[in-house]
């Protein structure tokens, strides 16, 4: 027994406080000025964002502990959001690429050939990503104290929040791992995972409004309008909610006759989302075990290849027998669209979002058609459903393009292309255009979407009708919706394509990218949103055509975007909000525009110096 004991108690040795893989990357990782300056960016937030929290607190809560226990607790809230998400952010940083940075470096292989077991390469490379998000989240703990010292803040909330956030990192290490390992790829498969996330997190929030899946026993917060959904317990900003008191749970006793666990999911949503992050990210790991060395395999003959008709003599045949495909004009752009060279998604992503976004909007008109949605509804429904298909679309243009150029140097193909007659403006031009034709088809769903609302009112003559609640969506949005559309993907198209051909490597550019998009738009977005605050209508009307957070909600519903929901100040026009609205949307896309063939002309100008530094 003894000996069975100490074989047992060296096996976890080896297998996690000793895992190789854990040793070496945390002992490496842990002298990188990339991982100094994370932590860095990390706390100097929440460090801001405690300070500025403390002051407004100390300004606005007067003498009363009372209301400086309020204030604190306001600062709390948000700093428990800003905390969570960054976690969801970083996370997926630091875990995406635990395999597939040694796939990239082509020493997965070598990695096999270790007596390390498939026990240990999965755990070692897990929590190794995971030990700098837990560091990150422990060194927070401090700030989230200063907020004790005002009351309203208890520990147990912070110790809540913290284990919300660590959960998920939890989670989207192992699915990142399990993504990772089972299916063979690189960068592709870190972006597809990326945009899972986001999706995810984006439409399980957005389904959480609807009364269906809200338990009648749910009731709102004092001065709060939103209830606890059944979702809670599948989503970390949903059960953050219920901890910080925003959608409170019911009690106990008033959900006991749903029965386990439907019980405890109304009435500790909290408890269940980490039971449930926790046993999905046990079954994850134990189905990464089964593949780590399956990859290995590839390219043998195997039974299901035999069954599906997959054997190499097939694959050479139909390789012989396809028809030759037009290129057309520009090399570059074709197989930028057509091949699915770029980091995009590929046709069948790109195809499946077609697809599934026309069957959503099909299923709104429906309900939209058969009186089960009011009209404010519908527009509200079509305004989430145009923006997710909007973020989604950006997302994919702007991995495509970040790693358009860098997937040409780590595969070595660039020297190809440049030893052909194509020129730099031929190079530039081609890939910006194959992007752009590449995202045809995600930006095509929510103008077919919108297109389909716009015809439907007009054949059943709700666009007519002046004395009902008036048309979903106005004729004008059939004009403004594409061409910002096309303008917003062009614009994140040539950012990406500026860092893929001055980074080195493709996460390098892909990074710089999407945080200079979001960037933008954000600064952008929260300058419409602060003028919407102000209410002045008309300046409203002027700058949300401005950015893709904003823009589809004046073409939309201009009437609730520019009073944000409230009555039409005195004197106001709609009317003439809708003809700013246009206007702006047209000089939106024109500055857009030009500062995207400011861009280009840069990149063709420098382009050869750029690749000949770089080659150095």
């Amino acid at each position: 027994m003894h000996s069975f004991f100490g074989d047992l108690g060296l096996w976890f040795w080896r297998l996690v406080p000793a895992n190789p893989i854990l040793v070496r990357v945390v002992h490496a990782g842990g002298r990188r000025y990339r991982h100094l300056w994370i932590r860095i960016g990390y706390l100097s937030i929440l460090a801001v964002a405690v300070v500025i929290g403390v002051v407004l607190a100390q300004t606005r809560g007067g003498a009363s502990l009372a209301d400086l226990a309020k204030e604190a607790t306001q600062v709390f809230k948000y700093i428990s959001i800003i905390q969570l998400g960054m976690v969801c952010i970083l996370a997926p940083i630091f875990t995406a690429a635990a395999i597939t940075q040694e796939k990239d470096s082509q020493t997965f292989n070598i990695l096999l050939s270790t007596p390390l077991t498939n026990g240990q390469i999965v755990l070692g490379s897990l929590l190794s990503r995971l030990f700098f998000v837990c560091v990150l989240l422990l060194a927070g703990i401090p700030l989230f104290c200063i907020m004790m010292v005002y009351g309203g803040v208890t520990g147990d909330k912070i110790a809540m929040s913290i284990t919300l956030a660590a959960c998920t990192a939890m989670f989207t290490g192992s699915l990142a791992i399990a993504i990772s390992v089972i299916k063979i790829g690189t960068g592709r498969t870190i972006f597809s995972f990326y945009l899972a996330i986001a999706v995810y997190l984006i439409v399980v929030h957005s389904l959480a409004n609807w009364s269906g899946v809200i338990p009648p026993e749910a009731q709102p917060a004092p001065s709060q309008d939103a209830c606890m959904s059944w979702l809670a317990s599948f989503h970390p900003f949903l059960a953050l909610w219920v901890v910080l008191g925003q959608t409170p749970a019911p009690e106990f006793g008033a959900v006991a006759h749903y029965g386990f666990p439907f019980s405890y999911m109304a009435a500790y949503p909290q408890y269940a989302f980490i039971v449930v992050t926790l046993l999905g990210s046990v079954l994850l790991i134990g189905l990464s075990l089964f593949f780590v060395r399956r990859g290995a395999k590839e390219g043998e003959v195997t039974f299901f290849s035999r069954l599906l008709g997959r054997s190499k003599t097939s694959t050479q045949t139909s390789e012989l027998a396809r028809k030759p495909r037009h290129v057309g004009r520009n090399p570059i752009a074709w197989r930028e669209a057509v091949t699915s060279a770029s980091a995009g998604g590929g046709p069948m992503v790109r195809y499946t979002v077609f697809g599934a976004g026309l069957v959503v909007g099909l299923f709104l008109l429906i309900y939209y058609g058969t009186d089960a949605l009011t009209t404010a509804d519908t527009r509200l429904w079509l305004y989430g459903l145009v923006t997710v298909e909007l973020m989604i679309a950006l997302f994919l243009a702007t991995a495509a393009a970040a790693t358009s150029m860098t997937r040409e140097k780590e595969s070595n193909t660039l020297e190809l292309i440049l030893a052909t007659p194509t020129t730099s403006e031929a190079i530039i031009r081609g890939k910006t255009w194959g992007l752009v034709r590449a995202a045809g088809p995600l930006l095509l769903v929510p103008y077919l979407t919108i297109g389909l609302f716009v015809l439907f009112d007009l054949i059943t003559g709700a666009s007519f009708d002046a004395k009902g609640p008036g048309p979903v969506v106005n004729w004008e949005a059939t004009i403004t919706l594409p061409i910002l559309l096309v303008c917003f993907t062009a614009f994140a198209c040539m950012v990406g394509l500026q860092s893929s051909i001055k980074a080195k490597k493709t996460l390098m550019s892909v990074f710089t990218s999407m945080g200079i998009i979001i960037g933008v738009f954000t600064v952008t977005a929260g300058c419409a949103l602060g003028i919407q605050e102000s209410g002045s209508e008309y300046l409203t009307a002027a700058f949300m055509p401005l950015t893709p957070f904003t823009a589809p909600f004046i073409v939309i519903d201009p009437g609730t975007a520019v009073t944000n929901g409230l009555p039409l100040a005195q004197g106001t026009d709609l009317g003439v909000c809708r003809i700013i609205a246009f206007a702006a949307s047209i000089c939106s896309a024109v500055i857009y525009g030009l500062i995207g063939f400011a861009m280009h002309r840069s990149m063709v100008r420098t382009f050869d110096i750029t690749i000949r530094k770089q080659s150095a």
